[in-house]
């Protein structure tokens, strides 16, 4: 019998395993909430963690006297300590910016409550949608509920597009209603352009808006483009739960998804805990149930001289990690297992929360002050000097992703010297002007204003007459944009003005 050589060498296998880690669920998690919904959860999680535990005010008042101050960090463009750029641990989503014709009343950005579809719109003003794309966004978010579910078959916005485009063809003028219906349905058939075009602004609209899930059509749907966002890919166990499981998932039959999957029911258990991070109702954070709404600013800017101060509204508790529980678990070696393996998987929860904190601390003050660097002339001068401005392009000078602007200025408000606003309201879309620099419709808006107010009584200024006014001032604006911008100002029409005087 001849001798077999048994040696052992080293071999490269390439095992897909869940990297995702806890930290990065929590961060995604904090950096949405606003200062009130931060308070409630850490107030929560100071009772369901015993480890943590909040500073007592003699600590908070030693720690500002000690080093310099949490609260408070002055505004200076040069400094480096939140302004550098730095790679965002996020994965990579790319966020569409398009300027969309919807402005609201800068009175009515104080307010008025936001809903999942005004959040939705407001994002896809800020995007470089072709006009086409625009019009089939613009229906498919029409088309989406408070859940944040889109309601109505890709096939029914596609016919639209098909109705669109041959509604002035002399060939169907003079035909019946019912032949014009199957004429378009034909037509949708025999082409499928119209519902690729669909497909394609729904894609991005799931990939790049915010909240993440929104406008899925159905559960799987939603957690898929959930999972998707953190980097999960098509062939991952995860999707693959997501895709085939989610019944037996439900009924916690794990062993059953192990063994069709053909994987160890720890990998099961670790999956299911991540899509269980996830929101099935994207839309949930925008329910209106309450008409009154009151606002707490998360922010607030002072001007001091020259100097621009900012300050970050820090009503919450300042957590941190029981000592007690530190030397119970380094000290005491007769604890029981259970009870070990418990205090250490509370003090590990306890460290990401306060890890992500701080991240979130970060993200969002480099983001508040490249806003502030950008619109220092509205904080001195007021809202008629507010400068164009769209999401990447603080993205792109903070160092982070356009979805966690997105994120950050999202449900939330700033005190300013010209009162409270939404810190949304900053961004603005640029009017082209001929010569010179790029100008905000809230300036238009203003010189507008100004226009009709300087008219004669007697034969005030047509929307064609303030659309050349406004040209020979190197601004081009349509007669119909001037006419939307003077019916938000509730300006009347020329007739109207002429009647009164």
């Amino acid at each position: 019998m001849s001798s077999i050589d048994l040696k052992s060498t080293p071999k490269l296998l390439q095992q897909q395993r869940l990297i995702l880690t806890q930290e990065l669920q929590l961060f995604l998690k904090l950096i949405q909430m606003t200062t009130l919904e931060l308070k409630e959860y850490l107030e929560e999680q100071l009772v369901e963690n015993p480890v943590l535990e909040e500073k007592t005010e003699e600590e908070k008042n030693t720690k500002d006297e000690n080093s310099p101050s949490e609260e408070q960090f002055d505004f200076n463009p040069n400094e480096k300590s939140f302004l550098q750029s730095r790679d965002d641990n996020l994965p990579y989503f790319k966020e569409i910016m398009e300027d969309y014709e919807e402005e609201s009343p800068w009175e009515n950005r104080v307010s008025s409550p936001e809903s999942l579809l005004d959040y939705l719109r407001w994002q896809l003003s800020l995007s470089d949608f072709s006009n086409e794309d625009r019009e089939i966004a613009a229906l498919i978010i029409g088309n989406t509920n408070e859940d944040g579910y889109l309601e109505t078959d890709l096939d029914e916005i596609a016919l639209l597009l098909v109705k669109k485009e041959f509604q002035s063809d002399p060939k169907i003028q003079d035909i019946l209603e019912e032949e014009k219906t199957h004429f378009y349905e034909n037509q949708l058939k025999s082409d499928n352009s119209y519902v690729d075009k669909v497909k394609n602004v729904l894609n991005k609209i799931q990939s790049s808006f915010d909240p993440t899930g929104v406008c899925a059509r159905d559960l799987k749907e939603c957690l898929k483009i959930q999972a998707e966002e953190l980097g999960y890919k098509d062939d991952s166990i995860l999707i693959k739960m997501i895709a085939n499981h989610l019944e037996d998932i439900s009924k916690h039959d794990y062993k059953r998804i192990a063994s069709e999957m053909g994987v160890l029911v720890e990998e099961v258990e670790q999956a299911v805990s991540v899509i269980s991070s996830f929101e099935p109702k994207p839309g949930r954070p925008f329910y209106l149930k309450d008409p009154e709404k009151h606002i707490v600013p998360d922010f607030y800017v002072y001007q001091f001289g020259n100097e621009l101060q900012i300050q970050l509204n820090r009503d919450f508790p300042k957590v941190r990690i029981s000592q007690y529980y530190r030397n119970l678990i380094s000290k005491h070696n007769n604890l029981p297992p259970d009870a070990k393996k418990y205090i250490k998987e509370k003090i590990e929860a306890a460290q990401r929360i306060m890890k992500c904190l701080e991240e979130r601390d970060e993200a969002i003050k480099k983001i508040v002050r490249k806003i502030i660097e950008f619109q220092r002339d509205f904080f001195e001068h007021g809202k008629d000097y507010i400068k164009p401005l769209r999401l990447k392009d603080i993205a792109q000078a903070a160092g982070v992703h356009e979805s966690t602007v997105s994120r950050i200025t999202s449900r939330r408000y700033i005190y300013t010297p010209n009162g409270v606003i939404e810190l949304k309201s900053l961004f603005s879309r640029k009017i082209e002007t001929s010569h010179g620099p790029d100008v905000s419709f809230e300036k238009v808006k203003s010189l507008i204003k100004e226009i009709v107010s300087d008219e004669m009584p007697e034969s005030p200024y047509s929307d064609e007459d303030i659309s050349k006014i406004l040209e020979r001032r190197n601004i081009k604006v349509a007669r119909r944009t001037v006419a939307k911008y003077r019916k938000i100002l509730k300006i009347p029409s020329s007739s109207e003005r002429a009647k009164k005087r």
